[in-house]
């Protein structure tokens, strides 16, 4: 962080990743743009740390992450203590919500008392989430890899989906929804995710200036906690969100849009 103090957090599914093939293609010369910079991007997802840890090689990504919708965050050995690191650098997996025993017992238990219909996680195996997601078979293997939350394919009314979320939130924990899933998870998003990182590069650097990017309800609470929050468009060309106060709109979907908050950000001098 020699040459700038931004630190960009950013989600995943059609947001660095395009909705439909998962190409991160048109963000690349952004991302490098921010690697000159040495402003580093951390990925706050609510795929899992087995997935992520591939496309983090892609990527060429060597900084901490949060997974699970900010249920848990990875830290590779010793990269606050100044230790280069890369993809491969061994990670330390720290919970911030609640174990995925806990969360998956919870489900099945108001399934069979109130008779919600969706399909969890718990209940696919790897063919299942291939249909689900469009993932080839190695990817939905390591979907299936959770710790911290429970996928859901609601096959339910909204209004179900409001009987089963305050079920959820009397247990203490809660509901997000999500692009193509709604996650039940504990006590912690990706808001949460990114106070507790901010924490620990402040006190590794000095204060940060915090840029968030997502697309979708699960990201309200980190563009929240951001100084500067974009929303990119979605498949349809809508925003999720308004453009008021510090959140701003990026101009155009999945990893074009992405692409144009950065250059912009860049070209205005503000990283």
């Amino acid at each position: 962080m020699a040459r700038s103090s931004a630190v960009v957090f950013t989600d995943l599914d059609a947001t660095l990743l395009d909705h439909h093939d998962y190409d991160w293609q048109p963000a690349a010369q952004a991302l490098a743009m921010l690697a000159a910079h040495d402003v580093p991007v951390c990925i706050v997802t609510s795929k899992t740390a087995a997935e992520v840890a591939s496309l983090r090689v892609e990527l060429g990504n060597g900084h901490p992450f949060a997974v699970e919708n900010g249920g848990a965050v990875a830290l590779p050995r010793g990269y606050f203590e100044g230790a280069r690191c890369d993809a491969d650098t061994p990670l330390e997996l720290v919970t911030l919500g609640a174990e995925r025993a806990r969360l998956r017992a919870l489900v099945e238990r108001l399934r069979a008392q109130h008779g919600f219909r969706f399909t969890g996680f718990g209940d696919m195996d790897i063919a299942d989430v291939v249909d689900a997601t469009g993932l080839d078979r190695d990817d939905a293997a390591q979907a299936l890899e959770r710790q911290a939350s429970e996928p859901l394919l609601w096959q339910d009314s909204e209004a179900a989906l409001e009987a089963f979320r305050e079920a959820v939130e009397d247990e203490g924990l809660c509901v997000r929804v999500g692009g193509r899933f709604v996650h039940v998870l504990g006590n912690a998003h990706k808001g949460d995710a990114l106070n507790w990182l901010r924490a620990r590069y402040e006190r590794a650097h000095g204060p940060i200036l915090a840029i968030a990017l997502g697309d979708s309800g699960n990201d309200t609470d980190m563009l929240d906690a951001a100084d500067i929050g974009y929303w990119v468009a979605r498949p349809d060309g809508s925003y999720y969100g308004a453009a008021t106060g510090h959140i701003r709109h990026a101009r155009g979907i999945g990893p074009a849009g992405w692409a144009d908050a950065i250059e912009a950000l860049i070209a205005n001098h503000e990283i």
